[in-house]
């Protein structure tokens, strides 16, 4: 057994002190999402030098590397996430332009057509007017009334 980890030497309760406060500093980057988990960050929450994680404490340094690891796949999956809201953000921006375009279309047709039918609607009453004129009836003239055609 090394001196070093046993605990019952003044170096060994010294490197597990320095564990114990790089765990739970490694604990506090894990639960702020904010905070960048670098070995630098790591070493001054936990109040020690970064040599320190780097030659006495591999498993810790490893869990921060896995820390890193997840976040960047969490960074690059909400990039991604991202990308596709930008995606279907700008797919329903261009439907809406053009539904808008369409539906400014036949707004122009409904009114041109409703001008059409009450252009419509005036000669048909025109016509009425007139058929009415052409059926009602002429008055027959006697013959005394009439102009002699040979007169002429």
């Amino acid at each position: 057994m090394d001196s070093e980890s046993d605990i019952s030497t003044p170096q060994g309760r010294r490197r597990a002190n320095t564990d114990a406060r790089l765990r739970e500093a490694l604990g506090a980057l894990e639960n702020n999402p904010s905070a960048a988990p670098t070995v630098a960050a790591l070493a001054r929450a936990a109040g020690v030098g970064r040599n320190i994680i780097y030659t006495h404490h591999a498993a810790v340094l490893t869990a921060l590397r896995e820390l890193q690891s997840r976040r960047e796949g969490a960074t690059e999956r909400a990039a991604t996430e991202a990308d596709h809201a930008r995606t279907a953000l700008g797919d329903a921006e261009a439907r809406i332009i053009a539904l808008a375009t369409q539906n400014a279309g036949l707004l122009k047709r409904a009114g041109e057509a409703e001008q059409r039918a009450e252009r419509l609607e005036r000669r048909n009453a025109q016509l009425v007017q007139e058929l009415d004129r052409i059926r009602r009836p002429a008055p027959i003239r006697n013959g005394a009334d009439a102009p002699d055609p040979s007169a002429t």
